[in-house]
């Protein structure tokens, strides 16, 4: 018996030696891990496994199981769901076997469709738990009366669970959240307790803020005093500064802030107005006036800290070679000759301390980079880059002149395409459960999400340039005049006196990104390079390993 969980799937080859030897596919489901007994996974699969050997005589080496984890029954996208139809329609089994039509879907729209699919591909559809006939007027009207009692049941337990929520917040109740540092959510009593070793920490945080210390100063007394850090064994700058931000330390514990809504067919989570949120009184540790000085030391803390200046080319273009973070400017220092300026990972700002030994743990160590020196640069390859416009774009057709390059990158293309609506799906997945309470809080749900809507982002960069890249190796001659005009123009245009964000927006419009290493060699890369390969600065070589 062949088990299948989360994305497992099964290869090509696989699939090809399992056609005409797998009989039944057996779909199990579980809305969280809090899932009562007799629904749980384990169980699913035993009932339904012995049914069809019971019933259909069908051993267990021609059984496939898909476990469908922590899915909503309403929700259309479910992975394992979605690979029952794969299956069939590659020839995997005849039948599809479910515990009840509940795990299939809780949605009557959906449980029709599903069905519908199942038997236009010649499969059966068996539930172990409801006697589904087919052919029978008599059959399929229960059957959809079962659905409709389950989509109006899940209704309710939602409507429920939403007024049950209210009436807790308005008994000055909280229903269940992530802990803030300081206190202890007291499940008898549903609310935040003081937690006097954590709240003396606390008041110790804001007294050294309103004596001129900066967030990182008080991390770093924090790891040398050995103080437990909220997660994990490092205090972190950042991780001071949203402490002292949170409002809730006057007493007041803000429930509801956000909302779950309808957009173009997807769930998405906004914030609500103010008005609207509910208020839970807690223990208050400081008041109203010591929080307002407190936020007015902490933005005098980001003034004073330096922030990035703006009058330089490679805004939001410039990446660190170490570790691949975006680089900024910011970084000073004072010469004979006056104020030199340089740009500077931003992960080298972004500081940790140890609890264990006190000490720093800057995220990337390496050098800067000289603001002046890279931007000139930079620019005089630009410039050369549009006053050579043919020879450039002849190199550029020379490399996607192969026909099995283009495959290739249409199939990653394609790949990636897909990619992105399982992740696209995964974060829909994550909303619902919030919506329906299986997650509890909105900082659960954002630890959930932001992971997946990086991964998204960095797809449909990747897509962005591979279908760049297509559209370039489907260019006609006309086309190819086209761009030259362009870069003729541009020709016109750098000949000028420019403003910087006049040749910032030029930047961006030829180059993804300018990776910056630490030998001090640049590294190009152009959006229209077929394969995003790297060209280096190599004629200016020389001056870049000495002064940049």
């Amino acid at each position: 018996m062949i088990v299948l969980k989360d994305m497992e799937k099964l290869t090509t080859a696989q699939i090809t030696a399992l056609i005409g030897k797998i009989r039944a596919i057996v779909y199990t489901r579980v809305s969280s891990d809090m899932q009562i007994d007799n629904y749980s996974l384990e169980s699913q699969i035993d009932i339904c496994v012995k049914d069809a050997k019971d019933k259909f005589d069908i051993n267990e080496d021609e059984i496939i199981v898909l476990r469908e984890e922590a899915e909503s029954g309403d929700n259309p996208n479910r992975p394992m769901l979605n690979y029952i139809l794969f299956l069939l329609e590659k020839g995997l089994g005849t039948k599809v076997i479910f515990l009840h039509p509940d795990r299939l879907s809780r949605h009557l729209h959906l449980q029709q469709q599903i069905t519908h699919k199942i038997w236009e591909l010649g499969c059966d559809l068996h539930f172990v738990e409801f006697d589904l006939q087919k052919g029978n007027a008599e059959s399929m009207l229960n059957y959809n009366i079962q659905g409709s009692i389950a989509q109006y049941n899940k209704a309710k337990i939602l409507a429920n669970t939403k007024r049950g929520r209210r009436t807790m917040v308005s008994d000055n109740k909280i229903p269940g959240m992530n802990r803030i540092y300081g206190y202890t959510y007291d499940k008898d009593l549903n609310t935040l307790v003081e937690n006097s070793t954590e709240k003396e920490r606390y008041l110790t945080m804001v007294h050294m803020i309103l004596e001129g210390k900066t967030g990182s100063e008080v991390a770093a007394y924090f790891a040398k005093k050995k103080y437990p850090a909220p997660k994990g064994d490092k205090w972190y700058q950042a991780t001071i500064s949203r402490i002292l931000r949170n409002e809730t330390y006057m007493g007041i514990y803000y429930y509801g802030k956000t909302e779950v809504v309808q957009q173009n067919g997807k769930r998405k989570q906004v914030p609500k107005p103010r008005d609207q949120w509910q208020k839970v009184t807690i223990p208050a540790y400081i008041d109203e006036v010591t929080f307002g000085r407190l936020q007015k030391c902490l933005d005098g803390n980001i003034k004073n800290g330096g922030r990035p200046s703006e009058d330089y080319l490679l805004k939001g273009t410039a990446r660190c070679g170490r570790c691949g973070a975006a680089v900024s400017s910011g970084i000073t220092s004072k010469t004979q000759s006056g104020q030199l300026k340089y740009y500077s990972c931003t992960r080298k700002s972004k500081k940790s301390y140890s609890i264990e030994t006190g000490e720093s743990n800057k995220l990337c160590l390496g050098e800067n980079w000289r603001v002046d020196m890279v931007d000139s640069l930079i620019w005089s390859e630009v410039v050369r880059l549009i006053d050579n416009p043919k020879t450039l774009i002849d190199k550029m057709l020379e490399r996607i002149s192969d026909v099995s390059k283009i495959r290739d990158m249409e199939k990653n293309r394609d790949e990636i395409i897909k990619l992105i609506k399982e992740k696209e799906s995964s974060k829909a997945r994550y909303i619902d459960l919030y919506a329906e309470g299986f997650i509890k809080s909105k900082e659960e749900l954002s630890k959930k999400i932001e992971p997946v809507d990086f991964e998204i982002n960095e797809l449909n960069t990747e897509l962005s340039a591979i279908t760049d890249n297509l559209k370039i190796s489907q260019s006609n001659d006309d086309n190819i005049q086209i761009a030259i005009s362009m870069l003729d123009r541009y020709r016109k245009i750098v000949k000028g006196k420019l403003q910087i964000e006049d040749k910032r927006r030029i930047i961006k419009l030829l180059i993804e990104k300018v990776i910056m290493n630490d030998n001090k060699k640049l590294e190009i890369v152009y959006k229209f390079n077929t394969f995003r390969e790297i060209e280096s600065i190599n004629s200016s070589g020389n001056s870049i390993n000495n002064q940049v």
